[in-house]
């Protein structure tokens, strides 16, 4: 079933869609679409949604799928501006110790050090680590292997998987809004 840029977005920010149950939303409706639908209403699901923090396997699993289009996920003047960056590329992220430390790390960083600072110990809409110690880690990787620049927020984002995923997406269970919980 091919649905719209706008179809997409009447289920995604439809009534009782957040924040913080947006990214589950997008879960429930991945099955349906394909291409260029996919990976619109991937960015615009997760690029809007908070406290992903134990979707991290299904989040990877997403930004990984073998979908064509995968392109698609950036706007032109961001493919542009990643096909401009040097070969290798240092990225940062604001994370827990604990992510640190068992080296699982999620897939947004950054291409600026302030940025993830303000991650690491200012944003507190990660209500599911907030309690934690915070750090900001720094990593060089080469630029093929960045899924996706994103720069909608001027955050400088760079989309990266460190580690293999260990969900399969095709067969993770997915979850109504209603049943997701915000902590």
């Amino acid at each position: 079933m091919k649905m719209s840029n706008e179809e997409i977005e009447d289920v995604i920010w439809g009534k009782d869609v957040d924040s913080f149950n947006r990214f589950p939303t997008f879960l429930n409706l991945a099955p349906r679409l394909k291409g260029k639908s996919y990976w619109y209403a991937l960015r615009n699901s997760y690029d809007t949604s908070d406290n992903l923090f134990h979707y991290g396997s299904m989040v990877k699993a997403a930004f990984l799928k073998a979908e064509p289009g995968r392109q698609f996920l950036m706007l032109k003047e961001e493919r542009a501006y990643l096909k401009k960056l040097p070969d290798q590329i240092t990225i940062y992220r604001g994370m827990t110790e604990k992510e640190l430390n068992q080296k699982s790390f999620g897939v947004s960083w950054t291409l600026k050090k302030e940025m993830a600072e303000f991650f690491a110990y200012t944003y507190q809409r990660n209500v599911a680590t907030n309690h934690l110690k915070k750090t900001v880690h720094e990593m060089t990787i080469n630029k093929s292997e960045v899924i996706a620049f994103m720069n909608g927020r001027k955050e400088f984002e760079i989309i990266y998987v460190n580690a293999p995923v260990q969900a399969d997406y095709d067969k993770m269970k997915f979850f109504t809004p209603h049943t997701i919980s915000r902590n």
